[in-house]
């Protein structure tokens, strides 16, 4: 959809999948047809403010432009590799599709590679993984929902992988040898390792993957902020010796749906939030023999909050779960952990 009478006018303000830009008729040419890929696409004409506008809410950018422009362009916006957009780079011709950004975790690679297949051109990839067809601890990591902590540490792991060097891995959790990256071999204490998969906090001269399968229920006062939130979360995961990268969700009761601070914190810190009835709550609280609170009842209708959430949001997750922090309540916020077996 070429959105070049509006965008000026923000009419459109929904987070896109995808953007192209582009600079000449040709390049505009060029970006519907690959609008014939991307049917939702947003075309728009290339400015360095419309641009910036645009990053923060877009997954994948496609620039019909010359390189140097979309670099001049995407570098001063540039935070952070987890959470960049994909950027690739055409030609007007179609002729080349470059991976400019973000080509693992943000899967410019991926997106190179389709739009040169859609079109008959030739993707251009430079990672060394890609490159010489080796294991993306990036990529692998994402695909396992394993929350990389360094990524400064996974590039110099990432030089060894490409120069033919094992990777010493010890893991809290099973790992499958028929699923194992060739590339690892399995050591048994976590003082040999290069790589540690564990949710927990440990002085450890290694790369950690934290793998996303705890859940923080959430109760809360009406009002209360996020910064109350997130300080009752890390001083209770700090006490429990556990990792903030493994939280995988927020999880409370449906009236808190328009809680700002909750909502707030939420989206700050990366974290979706599952909401659940009473009825559903109440339920849990049967079926995990969890404590009821008569306050909470009469304020929610729901036996409990905090517990229940927590064990089912993990539910959703893996059958296999469990309460690992009961509930515990500081100042304006109840908090409690659960947490969903994990396999790899």
């Amino acid at each position: 959809m070429d959105s070049e009478n509006n965008s000026e006018l923000g009419t459109r303000n929904s987070e896109h999948r995808q953007i192209i830009f582009y600079i000449t008729d040709n390049g505009h040419k060029l970006a519907e047809r690959i609008a014939g890929l991307y049917p939702d696409a947003e075309l728009l004409k290339f400015n360095a403010k419309r641009f910036a506008d645009k990053w923060t809410t877009s997954k994948n950018i496609i620039c019909i432009m010359a390189t140097g422009i979309a670099v001049r362009a995407v570098a001063p916006l540039l935070k952070d590799k987890r959470t960049d957009p994909a950027v690739v780079v055409l030609d007007e011709k179609g002729s080349f599709v470059i991976s400019l950004l973000s080509g693992h975790i943000g899967g410019a690679n991926m997106l190179a590679q389709k739009i040169s297949g859609f079109l008959g051109a030739q993707a251009i990839i430079t990672t060394a993984s890609d490159v010489q067809g080796k294991l993306a601890l990036d990529v692998w990591a994402s695909g396992n929902n394993l929350y990389v902590e360094d990524f400064e540490r996974l590039k110099g792991l990432s030089a060894k992988i490409v120069n033919n060097r094992k990777i010493k891995v010890h893991s809290d959790y099973p790992l499958s040898t028929e699923k194992m990256p060739e590339e690892f071999t399995i050591v048994n204490s976590p003082d040999q390792a290069d790589i540690i998969i564990s949710n927990g906090i440990m002085d450890q001269d290694a790369l950690f993957l934290r793998p996303k399968n705890l859940f923080a229920g959430i109760g809360c006062n009406r009002g209360t902020a996020k910064e109350e939130i997130k300080k009752t979360l890390d001083a209770i995961l700090q006490r429990e010796k556990l990792s903030a990268g493994s939280i995988s969700s927020v999880c409370t009761i449906d009236l808190k749906k328009d809680e700002k601070g909750l909502l707030e914190f939420a989206r700050d810190n990366g974290l979706t939030i599952e909401f659940f009835s009473k009825d559903d709550l109440n339920n849990a609280v049967f079926t995990y023999n969890i404590a009821e609170s008569e306050a909470v009842k009469a304020a929610t209708g729901a036996k409990a909050v905090a517990e229940p959430a927590a064990v089912l949001g993990a539910k959703k997750m893996q059958s296999d779960c469990a309460i690992i922090v009961r509930k515990e309540k500081r100042g304006n916020v109840t908090l409690a952990i659960a947490k969903a077996e994990f396999t790899l």
